[in-house]
């Protein structure tokens, strides 16, 4: 027998006084629906047989629904807030039309389209409540229990309701619509009864599943791995105990996670294992029930009780423990017969079940521009702003840059400057992992590197230091100089035999223990004023294997000690 119940359901305007049959299906973990069937004419004047007004007055309005027992004695605090989605016009057989309301939860408004934003330096609390900012017809209660500094965190190519949920089943977060507001943190404490007495009756299971994780995580900024093994988890209750273990003696071989955070010790690697541990465990058992109260919501938890047999004739309530609900039906008929169905899981679990809509956005190589490279751990990071759609909410935290040789004091150590754009990839492809990984030129400023069937190849610093390289067949030629002060450098000929020269229009300072120049051919040495040959505490020796000829415009003068001359 079900329960008698008055419905009260009021879109937009419109009361809607009768219908065919009412239904809600509500899900933890999506959006919530509703069905109305209303009779054609309720809607519209007899006379009509198409649409005509019903669609301006319903479609994109909110709806409220609430039951009231008419039996006194039950109290009623079911209400729904939902908004309509979708009016569809059934014309049957007969020729009788009628209206078919749907709607969702105003959730789903969240499903407005898919974004990129970051968030540096932020908490779990800041981020859910910026998003909850842009969506003023949906009440929020946010209270995350992870309260941790976040480094950085993006929504990539998501919805809101993705990027919600994501972090959420990440952080090992509740998060649900309760029919009137989204939860996201702590679940509600609110608590019915269901007595299993024939009328309301379940279906209970226990069942198994991998439950073995561990982890591993290098942090790169204190150069150490972290590992956290498995560990076995409780607080499922007595039933979910036993699942658990259970799953563990029959799944051997622990799964090897990846974490979806950077972590900075053991013990916070250790927790974010654990809590996908919990995650995983939450639903190894679970209650089905079917019943008629009008007051079970997604999130509350129900109080089951059922009847033992103790004598003939004489019955015992017992406890069967206590379910929180992840996902339930509401059916009323037309003359206000109500019936419902759930799914629970138990009450104890600490962390949700795993969420199957959830999925980790996968991040593809893109462009972005450096805003700053001065790195406080010297380690050759550099900020970023993505080019997306929001410049403002499009910047990232400190970055890696990829090196073609990198090591302890060696090493290929060249930073991209501010305003270079820079290509960047992501580790396994996470979108809170970029990486630099190569430079690239755009259009301005534009340089004057190029050269025919591509010969030169330049490596220039901001100071204006330059490499040139020049490939052209049987020229080919190497130059070291600065593009500030063209008249100073060092310039490698490598056509014919090859010449070196090194030029300046300051000094030219060689300095060394011992200094050997040896030439096949001839050294000339010039000047257009002095040449100083000095030996400070040593002998000045020339040798000529043939002749030595000095000659000077005026005088030569030789003074010494004494004068040899042979």
């Amino acid at each position: 027998m079900a329960q008698q119940v008055d419905v009260n359901v009021q879109i937009g305007g419109t009361k809607i006084e009768h219908f065919t049959s009412l239904r809600i299906d509500q899900d933890l973990f999506t959006h919530h629906t509703f069905e109305i069937v209303v009779a054609f004419e309720d809607l519209e004047d007899k006379t009509e047989f198409f649409f005509k007004r019903a669609h301006k007055a319903l479609v994109g309005k909110p709806a409220t629904i609430s039951f009231t027992p008419r039996a006194k004695l039950v109290s009623a605090d079911f209400n729904f807030i939902g908004i309509v989605t979708e009016l569809a016009l059934l014309n049957n057989s007969e020729m009788v039309n009628s209206y078919v309301i749907r709607g969702h939860s105003p959730t789903v408004m969240m499903e407005d389209g898919q974004q990129r934003r970051a968030w540096t330096e932020s908490t779990l609390s800041n981020i859910l409540g910026t998003v909850a900012g842009d969506y003023s017809g949906i009440d929020f209660k946010v209270a995350p229990q992870y309260g941790a500094l976040i480094d950085y965190k993006a929504q990539y190519d998501e919805s809101a309701w993705a990027f919600v949920t994501r972090l959420a089943q990440e952080y090992g977060e509740w998060c649900y619509y309760d029919g009137q507001s989204l939860v996201i943190g702590s679940p509600g404490t609110a608590s019915q009864s269901f007595e299993i007495d024939g009328i309301q009756h379940f279906e209970m299971s226990i069942g198994l599943k991998p439950t073995k994780y561990l982890m591993h995580h290098y942090n790169y900024q204190q150069h150490k791995s972290f590992d956290a093994p498995h560990k076995p988890a409780t607080g499922y209750g007595p039933f979910g105990d036993f699942a658990y273990a259970t799953s563990s003696a029959t799944f051997g071989n622990p799964a090897q996670l990846m974490p979806l955070k950077d972590v900075g010790s053991a013990g916070e690697l250790d927790g974010h294992r654990s809590t996908i541990n919990a995650i995983n465990g939450t639903d190894l058992v679970r209650f089905n029930g079917y019943g008629e109260n009008p007051n079970i919501n997604v999130g509350t938890i129900v109080a089951v009780t059922g009847q033992k047999l103790v004598a003939p004739g004489k019955y015992k309530q017992e406890s069967v423990g206590n379910y929180r609900v992840l996902n339930m039906s509401h059916f009323v008929d037309e003359i206000g017969n109500y019936q419902n169905q759930f799914e629970a899981v138990p009450a104890t679990a600490s962390k949700p079940p795993h969420n199957p809509y959830v999925r980790q956005p996968m991040a593809l190589p893109e462009v972005a521009t450096v805003l700053k490279n001065q790195d406080p751990l010297q380690l050759g990071r550099v900020k970023l702003q993505f080019h997306w759609p929001n410049q403002l909410a499009g910047k990232s935290s400190w970055v890696r840059v990829a090196m073609p040789y990198t090591g302890g004091a060696r090493g290929n150590l060249m930073i991209p400057e501010i305003d270079d754009q820079v290509l960047i990839s992501y580790e396994a492809n996470h979108i809170d992992f970029p990486m630099v990984v190569g430079s690239i030129y755009h259009k301005d400023p534009s340089t004057n590197y190029w050269s025919d069937n591509n010969y030169n190849k330049i490596i220039r610093t901001k100071g204006g230091n330059k490499i040139v390289m020049k490939d052209k067949p049987n020229e080919q030629e190497f130059f070291i100089t600065n593009a500030n002060n063209k008249g100073t450098g060092l310039h490698i000929s490598f056509k014919g035999d090859g010449t070196i020269k090194i030029y300046t229009k300051g000094l030219v300072e060689i300095t060394a223990k011992d200094i050997t120049m040896d030439a096949t051919h001839d050294i000339n040495i010039h000047a257009e004023n002095e040449i100083n040959i000095a030996s400070t505490s040593g002998s000045i020796n020339i040798n000529s294997g043939k002749e030595m000829n000095q000659a000077a415009t005026n005088d030569i003068h030789i003074k010494a000690t004494n004068v040899k001359i042979q």
